[in-house]
């Protein structure tokens, strides 16, 4: 008999880029103009920061406080 459970978890997944002030520069024109694109989440800014690596951390938080559910079934 094949037994399955699910566990349905909530992550929160950080980025962390870390991005020359020069490239910034170099793309927007200015630290103002970047912070603008930035803020509005622009489609220009999207685009700039896929081209750069990150370091990425996960907080599986209902992993930690036990706040997930779960769902078992039976295969067949």
């Amino acid at each position: 008999m094949i037994i399955k459970k699910i566990e349905y978890h909530s992550v929160h997944s950080h980025m962390t880029y870390d991005i020359d002030e020069a490239d910034i520069i170099a793309e927007f024109g200015s630290m103002e103009k970047f912070e603008e694109h930035f803020a509005d989440e622009s489609d220009d800014f999207i685009e700039f920061v896929q081209d750069f690596d990150y370091n990425r951390e996960d907080d599986w938080f209902s992993d930690r406080k036990g706040g997930y559910e779960v769902e078992w079934s039976i295969e067949e």
